[in-house]
């Protein structure tokens, strides 16, 4: 008896990590009918996310008050992801054909794979990605200080061309200081600052005047000075970070299992209940997976976001007409998903005591058995199907005898049961949208 209780706690503990994952496949799925097969490595990013905020910040600390920092690490890395993933890779194709959308995510699962994998013990490659960001958030903050569209369907590249040029500008100016002599003194970094707004502003309203005379670029001045102030700025608080921070830490290579690390109260000697041997990673999980129940139902029937995200996956069109905002959802529920996947990311870290860029890849399928099983598009459905799919595989390892048994079997009876699922119940064990896209 003992043996099936210590089986049922470790298929408790499984599926609660299936669970967490599964909720952004099905909170994706309910409000965009796109099934995101890249989530599984949010999830992974949301594990390496935690590991690189520990190496940064911790490094050789075990204190429990670490495991916050962590989370938020974790949270950051993999929301950022999603969003991103949204706003580059699925937004421009919500009106493509069905499988536009699915052939991309594919993509996009290999592609962060990859990143980690190449990245990760690279960290002078931290700097094209600042300036990335940094460019993008002058973008961001340039385009709300214009009364000019940037996204008329007629004008739109010529009154984005000025602005364009000038960060250009700035950029290269900014580099060509930094190639040259990395170590430069602050009065020297203010003078490259200074060059970069006033050359790359000239630039741009060069262009502007040219492309669409006086008026226009009167018009744009204000977001050339911000697009090239902005993106100087922050990209030289950057190469500060980079060159303070990231540089002086040793990397692990990504090409191995990384050693996870480990936290005072959460990790260390199983705990003994009767003849049930439990991992203190296990009570974590399942705790993580209860308190983010509640939440997730609390976000989602009481407060105006929620509200707004059952009134899109019921009727977008109508939901839009109503003044929602139909883009703001969609941003919300990848965001939503991905911070459930953060805290799986942490859960598998602290269960295998290593991560590696590989582990999002079967666990996303997984996750995305248990939102099948439960019902696509369900919360709740998901929630209880991670818990069957774990019970059940365990179980199944454990006590299907001869050749058939044993770990070697487990990933077979899963998909078994995600084949059944699809033939004999497609609306999962709640009930749900059947899948008819994607």
């Amino acid at each position: 008896m003992d043996q099936f209780f210590q089986q049922l706690v470790n298929g408790l503990t499984l599926g609660s990590l299936y669970a967490l994952i599964a909720v952004g496949y099905t909170v994706v799925y309910g409000i965009v009918q796109l099934i995101n097969f890249a989530h599984g490595e949010v999830f992974m990013i949301g594990a390496f996310g935690a590991l690189t905020t520990y190496l940064l910040f911790f490094d050789g600390q075990t204190g429990l008050w670490i495991l916050p920092v962590m989370l938020i690490g974790a949270v950051i890395a993999s929301v950022g992801t999603a969003v991103l993933m949204e706003r580059v890779a699925y937004r421009p194709l919500r009106n493509a054909p069905r499988l536009a959308p699915l052939i991309t995510a594919i993509g996009i699962s290999v592609f962060l794979q990859e990143f980690v994998r190449i990245f990760y013990e690279r960290p002078n490659w931290t700097v094209p990605v600042l300036v990335a960001l940094s460019v993008g958030v002058a973008w961001v903050v340039a385009a709300r200080l214009t009364t000019v569209s940037l996204n008329h369907p007629i004008t739109k590249w010529q009154d984005r061309e000025p602005l364009i040029v000038a960060a250009v500008v700035a950029t290269v100016i900014w580099a060509g200081a930094r190639l040259s002599a990395p170590d430069l003194s602050f009065l020297v970094s203010a003078g490259v600052v200074v060059g970069g707004v006033v050359l790359g502003t000239a630039a741009g309203f060069l262009v502007a005047r040219l492309r669409g005379g006086a008026t226009r670029s009167q018009a744009l001045t204000r977001s050339l000075v911000a697009i090239t102030a902005v993106s100087t700025v922050l990209m030289e608080l950057g190469w500060l970070i980079y060159k303070e921070l990231i540089a002086s830490i040793e990397w692990p290579s990504a090409k191995q299992r990384i050693p996870f690390p480990q936290i005072d109260v959460v990790t260390g000697q199983a705990l003994q209940v009767g003849g049930v041997t439990i991992q203190r990673s296990a009570v974590f999980t399942i705790l993580a997976l209860a308190i983010c129940s509640v939440l997730l139902w609390y976000f989602i029937n009481r407060t105006r976001l929620g509200r707004g995200m059952q009134a899109v996956s019921q009727d977008p069109d109508t939901a839009r007409l109503m003044g929602i905002n139909v883009d703001r959802i969609i941003v919300v529920a990848f965001a939503l998903g991905a911070a459930l996947a953060a805290v799986a990311g942490i859960s598998q870290g602290f269960q295998n005591n290593n991560i590696e860029f590989r582990m999002g890849f079967l666990a996303g399928l997984k996750a995305f058995t248990a939102a099948v099983l439960g019902g696509i598009g369900n919360i709740q459905g998901a929630l209880l199907g991670g818990l069957v799919l774990g019970v059940v595989e365990t179980l199944a390892t454990q006590y299907i005898p001869g050749q058939f048994g044993g770990s070697s079997w487990k990933d077979v009876w899963a998909f078994a049961i995600l084949i059944l699922v699809l033939v004999f119940r497609p609306q999962g064990l709640l009930g749900a949208r059947v899948v008819d896209r994607a």
